[in-house]
């Protein structure tokens, strides 16, 4: 992230990440003796929220801006690129305009009628992948490839609405107890593994060698 700025630019960059982390780090472990941990970290979410609001529109109007040069040069598949943009402002102007905002009829009918139906898309597309995984897991014969193809098929397919419940109704308590259990105790695993990671990068180079 730091890598194209100055060496004090990036010295200064680090040192700020990595106070930020351990002030947030502190005040989660609950050290009831550093008082003033409560006013400086709650400071530090609010800003944590307007830049994260500011991310945000800085990326929508990146990715507007991206393909708008697509349809201007005429690239490759700028058909996809004007569907795009007509779809961002359509949105973005029915959000603006109308009166109930984005709980406006015309807003909840663009989410009903294309977003949802999207995102039912992407998730019926992953046995694709699946599939795919399957054939790589089984073909190479890794250690472990059939008990995890048959606990991602089953959550799967607990949450599909034809299969879940009918066939997969009886299971319901043994996949939330798969999701509760050992898929969120993974799951944590890897992000305090990330975390740590991050951690003691930065601490590595804030370290002369």
């Amino acid at each position: 992230m730091f890598a194209t700025l100055p060496a004090w630019s990036r010295r200064l960059g680090q040192t700020i990440v990595l106070l930020t982390v351990g002030l947030i780090l502190a005040d989660r472990l609950g050290s009831a003796q550093w008082t003033f941990l409560p006013p400086v970290t709650t400071q530090i979410y609010t800003w944590v929220l307007i830049l994260g609001a500011f991310s945000l529109l800085l990326g929508v109007a990146h990715v507007a801006w991206v393909h708008l040069r697509r349809i201007q040069r005429g690239r490759a598949e700028w058909p996809m690129s004007l569907a795009l943009v007509a779809g961002l402002l359509t949105v973005f102007l029915l959000g603006v305009t109308a009166s109930g905002g984005t709980a406006s009829p015309m807003v909840s009918f663009v989410f009903t009628s294309v977003i949802a139906p999207g995102q039912a898309t992407l998730f019926g597309l992953l046995a694709f992948y699946m599939a795919a995984a399957a054939y790589r897991l089984l073909r190479f014969g890794q250690g472990g490839g059939g008990w995890m193809l048959t606990g991602a098929l089953l959550v799967i397919l607990s949450q599909i609405p034809l299969t879940g419940q009918t066939v997969f109704a009886p299971l319901g308590p043994v996949v939330d107890w798969l999701v509760s259990t050992p898929i969120m105790a993974v799951l944590r695993g890897v992000l305090l593994g990330t975390a740590l990671a991050a951690l003691i990068h930065s601490l590595k180079s804030k370290i002369p060698n």
